[in-house]
């Protein structure tokens, strides 16, 4: 299983992008919030990616390669994936029309009209989304926020506190830029705060 790459930008065109990894040119599948994110050439970057198979035409097995900024949206990927009647290209889609924070939030809450409004999704996939997706996406939640440090917690949580916002509202914003921005990319409170604040004002 390959969970990243890293290497540099080669070409960065709709829906993909051509990383040169130690010489070998590898295109990879991304989302429009990946890719929006991304310079034309010469950058270089690390994508969380998820490999999978398909049997083309003659028999043959054919490997597609995804890639996301974010562990957070590799994970949102192939949980969507999960879900019958979600391919590879309507998940892609789903990430693209709309933010992980607010993917999750519809899931969360039931939202089943708000589902229906994205792209490729229908009442009954909404459903089903709802009804397979819910508990897990809560899991991963938990996951990320406790992979960050509980001291930065609190201080973060006090901080947007301080700023006039409740108890919910503040671990709402964590949550969101936990998501959005990547657990793995926030290393103190002060950065956490600045991405927390950054996803409240958009």
């Amino acid at each position: 299983m390959v969970s990243f790459i890293e290497g540099e930008i080669v070409r960065c065109g709709e829906g993909e992008v051509v990383l040169n990894c130690g010489g070998i040119g590898l295109r990879v599948m991304v989302p429009e919030s990946t890719r929006q994110r991304l310079s034309s050439s010469g950058q270089r970057i690390r994508l969380w990616t998820v490999l999978e198979l398909y049997q083309g035409p003659g028999g043959r097995i054919e490997a597609v390669l995804f890639g996301f900024l974010t562990e957070a949206e590799s994970t949102l990927f192939e949980l969507l994936r999960s879900v019958s009647g979600i391919g590879a290209k309507t998940a892609l889609g789903l990430l693209s029309a709309a933010s992980i924070a607010e993917l999750r939030e519809s899931i969360l809450r039931g939202d089943v009209a708000a589902l229906q409004r994205l792209p490729g999704i229908g009442r009954k996939t909404a459903e089903r989304m709802v009804v397979e997706l819910r508990e897990r996406i809560r899991l991963v939640e938990e996951e990320e926020i406790s992979s960050i440090p509980s001291l930065m917690r609190r201080e973060a949580l006090s901080a947007l506190m301080a700023l006039g916002y409740s108890r919910s509202e503040a671990e709402k914003m964590l949550r969101e830029a936990l998501a959005q921005h990547g657990a793995e990319h926030i290393h103190t409170t002060e950065e956490l705060l600045k991405v927390a604040l950054h996803h409240a004002r958009r």
